[in-house]
């Protein structure tokens, strides 16, 4: 056991959280790549805000005795410590989301579940020390391997308890996802009654396998006799006290400590579903099933038709269901003219339709970052970053285990209201215009873009690996900036192309063309555009009428005039 100190903060009795994210997490293991890579990250899903800061920190020798502090996710003061070690290793993380990657290529996502126990941080009055942001951190600190910071992690919470992004039963577990070059494991947790320590489980992905998280438990049934899974000591004396279990059978860990999908039915099995459908569809997954405490509904990780690349986990990203009967781009009312999949957060109204909800895409408007880890068993490991929403956004190497900075685009400066550096900021501009016009066009052009510059972002990618390590942060650098400035002239380009309802062609010498797209026939019919005016029939026949005969007598007008060149000379 770890010797904990916890600083008193009775002077923090806000009630405040941190704001709750949505986020939608997976890993691959090695032998389901195409380039026997392990890959794991995550949709980081905000409810607005600035965007994350991708933060570098250097590999440090501490000196003996020294202690490390523990910070509360929401207000960054600390609340604890624990002992340092002697030396921690180099990684990154993100501001608003949790630890990305360390130097040995041990690497993060995660994704808010429901559970049965939660805690409250000691920042808010409450009894926990460590969040699932403090706990990935102190892990690529001190972690060469995926089962270290699984274990570091468990022991460390259950000393010091766990808290979680809500204090609600609805959202207050976590999932992290951890994979290093060998290995892909999922990491399940929440608090103990006391509110003290915590219970656990990590299962380990099956090496040809993608695992999907998306805000539910996925680890069910446990063998405690394999090495493939893990479970907290006092897990099963838990689930037995609260008739959680009934000590028959296998344990099932999500069944004793899950509540299944939150906000709405399908939230979390629609986006499982759609995961798995896109990587390996001759399985035929069906669409329908939910997610309760008592049934996962689907398997906890599948076996993709072909390997997997980092560009297939972008594809995922960016899905919302397009070409499927949940999609949210259709002819609907709800997607608009331009077939939009902006569906905004719920208000006061929304609440009073205890029915009501939307289908929970994977790519949503309100999304901070997505993040591919890729953990390759010989050279660096490779950071693929895409600020905001993953389907306006642009996917690039950010980052490398031989790097020792993160480039300006990456950064953004929260003090600004628009930070205009920031790599965040162009795509928040690009994924607004497109929901603010005509998004059915726009997202043709992002989509033209991404391809463009995605590839030349892998065949920068390819360069990088086979380059000096001195050289990757400068090379990094120069990349970030040629992607920030494509995607700020891409939307540019969108605002002066799409405009005012028009679509405007420019020409190369200032010329330019204009097009009046208007309403498709359906949106106009849903819209009763026949009787959008409050005027009687007749009233639209008497004035075509009138205007019919005043043209046929302008006609008459124009033939009897004499024409330029046709004077008759007097």
């Amino acid at each position: 056991m770890l010797p904990l100190v916890i600083v008193s903060l009775a002077i923090l009795l806000v009630d405040g959280r941190s704001t709750v994210d949505h986020c939608t997490a997976f890993a691959v293991g090695p032998k389901a790549t195409a380039d026997g890579a392990s890959m794991v990250g995550q949709t980081d899903d905000a409810e607005g805000g600035p965007g994350s800061s991708i933060i570098f920190v250097p590999a440090q020798d501490h000196a003996p005795g020294s202690l490390r502090q523990v910070l509360d996710q929401d207000t960054n003061s600390p609340i604890g410590s624990v002992p340092q070690e002697p030396h921690t290793f180099a990684y990154t993380y993100a501001t608003g989301g949790y630890g990305l990657m360390n130097e040995h290529k041990v690497a993060f996502g995660e994704s808010t579940c429901s559970a049965r126990i939660t805690a409250k941080s000691l920042a808010h009055n409450g009894t926990a020390m460590f969040s699932n942001k403090e706990l990935s951190m102190i892990a690529l600190e001190r972690c060469s391997s995926a089962r270290c910071a699984i274990k570091l992690m468990g022991n460390l919470s259950m000393d010091g308890g766990f808290y979680g992004e809500s204090y609600d039963v609805d959202s207050g577990g976590e999932a992290l996802l951890v994979a290093d070059p060998q290995e892909a494991w999922v990491f399940h947790i929440l608090a103990d009654p006391s509110g003290r320590s915590a219970i656990w489980a990590a299962q380990r992905v099956p090496d040809d396998h993608i695992v999907v998280v998306p805000n539910t438990f996925v680890i069910r049934s446990m063998d405690l006799g394999s090495s493939d899974f893990m479970l907290s000591p006092n897990a099963i004396s838990i689930a037995r006290e609260f008739g959680w279990w009934d000590g028959t059978g296998t344990f099932d860990f999500a069944r004793a400590f899950s509540l299944g999908e939150y906000a709405n039915p399908h939230y979390s099995s629609r986006r499982l579903w759609r995961a798995f459908n896109l990587v390996a569809p001759s399985v035929q997954l069906d669409p329908s099933k939910e997610i309760t405490e008592m049934d996962g509904a689907y398997p906890f990780s599948i076996k993709p038709d072909r390997l997997l690349a980092p560009a297939d986990l972008f594809t995922i990203y960016r899905d919302y269901y397009e070409g499927t009967p949940f999609s949210l781009v259709d002819n609907t009312l709800a997607a608009g003219p331009f077939n939009s999949p902006l569906r905004v957060a719920g208000g006061d109204q929304e609440s009073q339709v205890h029915t009501g909800a939307w289908e929970r895409p994977i790519s949503i408007y309100r999304t901070d970052y997505g993040v591919v880890n890729v953990c390759p068993p010989k050279g660096h490991g490779l950071v693929w970053f895409a600020p905001h929403t993953p389907h306006a956004s642009i996917f690039s190497p950010a980052w490398s285990t031989a790097s020792n900075a993160v480039a300006r685009p990456y950064v953004v400066n929260t003090s600004a209201i628009v930070d205009h550096e920031s790599l965040f900021w162009a795509v928040s501009a690009v994924s607004n215009w497109a929901f603010g016009s005509m998004f059915s066009h726009v997202i043709v052009d992002i989509r033209a873009a991404q391809a463009e510059q995605e590839s030349k972002a892998r065949a920068f990618a390819s360069t990088l690996l086979q380059a000096p390590a001195e050289e990757h942060a400068s090379r990094l650098a120069k990349q970030a900036a040629d992607v920030h400035s494509a995607w700020w002239t891409l939307f540019w380009t969108l605002v002066g192309k799409y405009n005012d309802g028009f679509i405007i062609t420019h020409g190369a010498k200032g010329d330019f063309s204009s097009e009046a797209v208007g309403y498709p026939k359906w949106w106009l019919d849903a819209a009763k555009f026949d009787s959008a005016v409050a005027a009687p029939h007749s009233s639209f026949y008497r004035l075509k009428q009138r205007m019919a005969a005043a043209s046929a007598e302008m006609t008459r007008i124009e033939a009897g005039r004499v024409q330029p060149g046709q004077e008759v000379m007097v």
